[in-house]
């Protein structure tokens, strides 16, 4: 039997990376989007974590489920791999890389760093050769290799500029449940489980060839297809060509919006309205692997025994559902009136939104009874994350999956919008939704969340004088805005105000001496003193501008906004200097406009109508690590392991820098902030963006110091 002239064969990202990589002329741009990265980062973190177990040893990652990213096509020559097909997930995973080798030396994990080190980059004749090697990015990967700032030229091509935006996201996106003491597992994981086909071609013309082959010709059927296949073969013979017909046109909607949006409806749909929910079901993760499939073994327990039925499941459900669907993603992408949290919730990548929707929206509902649903069903969401990021944690959108699972069940019964209003407010924590607003500050942690605070506070503020909504704008990587300090850094100026410089970087963070502007206007000035800022902050948006004394002056608009909302205390002028007292208002300013734009009357979800027996007590948000595995400090508190006041310390250097266990679970560290989890408050204190929480931080027992995980694991040692 001969052999294929064709050769393909597995490799995993460790033999990846051994290759050397360069592009083709014909090569479209790297193009790949923030969702692109989201999804990639989210389909790697749930996979690592469905096997990951914290007392595990680092052999046994050697048996975890692998994963399949895919194939891709390439050709040798001259000891270099050209790829033909294939570059978007390449260079991405290059990135990661990148990226995981900064958070392993910051964990102190150097010998994983080096070995990431040689899979990156290599010398070749004195010069650093970097292992996907295109020119043009090289100055930019070396920058990212030596955390240090990069300086996008005006003139980057899409493909350096879109590298530079992507390598910002696996940063903000990077999951937080991987910072800790999983990371070292995740790279073993990632390096020796985790692989691709290559599919060698015999030269360029031939790799072009199979290019071809692989995504244009042929009439493979995607599961799409085959599910309605087993519809339509399923029904009365005499209505398939109607049938047929009401399937196209709910296909066309679907792929009006984007090609691969008919798939992600159909799993949608089915985790919405017939999955089982419940702890230990299989429901999910089948449906998510082969929804088709699903379908088939499961028809008659979701009401599809005769022909009728599977005719009305294609009129009656998924043709009013996808019309619905394809309405959300529209406005996923854009904010339309009265579905604006639904573009919001895309944008901070909380895409389980659409599972909960679709959950409380009837298939018999009309479009404006869908879109009330939707809005809000929406808003919760988006109140509940902003809730969240201000309590403590860095939500990042998949964390909201908890959430959702446990809600999907309940307003599956809501009958009317009225019913599914009370349903979620019952959900909402009692009491004051931001207590801890007051210490909020800019963190490494939390720099996309904040800008996405500042966003929202500043198109808010406009539209309350009547200017067009600019959140859009705001939020929009095309148009660059960052996070601009009224105080710039230097200390030297501030000297009569504070007395330390840690306690210069805590006033100067607060989220009170933070503005949103363009990144050209950021850079120009700065870094001025602030006499000479303000005259610059009175041609920006409204947050800017207030703070300058012509905005006052003869503005009816601007001074009837300020009544509308009771904020003429508050948003008030500062024109010769911005003090510490000044900072302190512009923090109360903030956390009053976030009262308003997060209230949850305005917004529907009245908590006055829900009993006191049904509401809840503040948010104790589950990071997804301890939704993983089932421990957290709550669970420790809950079970009397660990007192509320609990001194906890660095191994190292138990005197400094302490933290403190809240009565809720959650951490405080020395300097007033609170954070949901161990690793990012270890994370805080030493300045990086990983910790090993439970190995980091220490705490009393017998006069001697112990880490936290021995408490932890005695815990799971007793089986609860």
């Amino acid at each position: 039997m001969s052999n294929s002239p064709i050769d393909g064969r597995g490799y995993t990202i460790e033999l990846l990376f051994n290759h050397r990589f360069r592009l083709d002329p014909y090569q479209r741009e790297y193009t790949w989007s923030t969702e692109d990265v989201r999804r990639l980062l989210h389909d790697l973190k749930r996979r690592f974590l469905h096997s990951w177990n914290p007392q595990d040893t680092r052999e046994a990652v050697g048996r975890y489920t692998p994963y399949f990213l895919g194939p891709y096509v390439f050709y040798q020559s001259h000891g270099v791999s050209y790829l033909v097909d294939g570059q978007q997930r390449v260079t991405t995973l290059h990135l990661l890389l990148i990226h995981m080798r900064r958070l392993l030396l910051e964990q102190e994990q150097k010998m994983e760093a080096d070995q990431l080190g040689r899979l990156i980059s290599s010398v070749q004749y004195g010069r650093l050769t970097f292992t996907v090697d295109i020119e043009e990015r090289a100055p930019l990967l070396e920058a990212l290799l030596d955390n240090k700032p990069y300086e996008l030229s005006p003139d980057a091509n899409p493909s350096v500029r879109n590298l530079w935006a992507r390598s910002r996201d696996i940063e903000e996106e990077f999951p937080t449940e991987l910072l800790g003491e999983a990371l070292p597992y995740f790279h073993d994981w990632l390096l020796h489980r985790v692989g691709l086909v290559g599919i060698e071609a015999l030269d360029r013309g031939n790799g072009w060839e199979i290019f071809e082959t692989m995504n244009d010709r042929g009439t493979r059927l995607s599961p799409v297809d085959l599910l309605k296949s087993f519809l339509l073969a399923e029904a009365d013979p005499s209505q398939r060509d109607s049938l047929n017909a009401t399937w196209r046109t709910m296909l066309t909607a679907l792929v009006g919006v984007d090609n691969v949006i008919p798939a992600d409806f159909v799993k949608t749909l089915l985790l919405a309205k017939h999955a089982d929910m419940s702890v230990g079901a299989t429901d999910v993760q089948q449906i998510e692997v082969s929804f088709h499939e699903w379908i088939r073994k499961n028809h008659r327990r979701i009401g599809l025994v005769g022909r009728a039925d599977f005719a009305r499941f294609i009129t009656s459900e998924l043709k009013p559902l996808g019309e619905c669907y394809a309405m959300l993603r529209r406005a996923a992408t854009s904010p339309l009136p009265g579905l604006e949290a639904v573009y919001y919730n895309e944008t901070n990548g909380i895409s389980d939104q659409y599972r909960l929707i679709l959950a409380a929206v009837d298939s018999a509902d009309g479009q404006s009874v869908q879109k009330e649903k939707a809005r809000l069903v929406a808003a919760f969401l988006d109140l509940l994350f902003v809730h969240q990021l201000i309590s403590g944690y860095i939500p990042q959108g998949a964390d909201m999956a908890a959430v959702v699972d446990q809600l999907v069940p309940v307003v599956r019964t809501c009958r009317t919008a009225d019913e599914l209003s009370r349903t979620l407010a019952a959900e909402l924590p009692a009491g004051d939704l931001f207590p801890d607003f007051a210490k909020y500050r800019l963190r490494t942690d939390n720099r996309r969340q904040v800008r996405y605070l500042l966003a929202r506070l500043t198109a808010f503020a406009e539209m309350g004088i009547g200017e067009p909504n600019r959140v859009h704008e705001y939020l929009s990587e095309s148009q660059p805005y960052q996070v601009e300090h009224i105080w710039a850094v230097h200390f030297d100026r501030y000297k009569d105000l504070v007395k330390t410089r840690f306690e210069f970087d805590e006033i100067r963070n607060r989220l009170g001496g933070l503005l949103l502007l363009h990144q050209s206007d950021n850079a120009s000035y700065g870094d001025d003193p602030y006499a000479e800022k303000i005259e610059h902050y009175q041609r920006q948006n409204l947050l800017a501008s207030a703070l300058h004394p012509t905005t006052h002056h003869r503005n009816p608009r601007f001074r009837k906004f300020l009544q509308k909302w009771d904020l003429q205390g508050l948003m008030r002028p500062y024109p010769r200097d911005f003090n510490v007292s000044a900072n302190e208002e512009r923090q109360q300013l903030y956390k009053h406009l976030c009262e308003i734009v997060w209230s949850p009357e305005r917004l529907g979800l009245s908590r006055k109508h829900v009993a006191p027996s049904q509401r809840k007590q503040p948010a104790q948000a589950k990071s997804a690590t301890r939704a993983h595995y089932g421990v957290g400090i709550p669970e420790l508190v809950t079970a009397g392991l660990l007192a509320p006041g609990t001194r906890l310390n660095p191994g190292k250097n138990p005197a400094d820098a302490f933290a403190e266990v809240l009565p809720d679970g959650r951490i405080r560290t020395f300097d007033g902030q609170v954070f949901g989890a161990l690793s990012p408050a270890g994370a805080h204190v030493r300045g990086t963006k990983a910790s090993p929480g439970w190995d980091f931080w220490h705490l009393q027992r017998e006069g001697a110091l112990v880490p936290i995980k021995v408490v932890r694991d005695e815990y799971l040692s007793t089986g609860r």
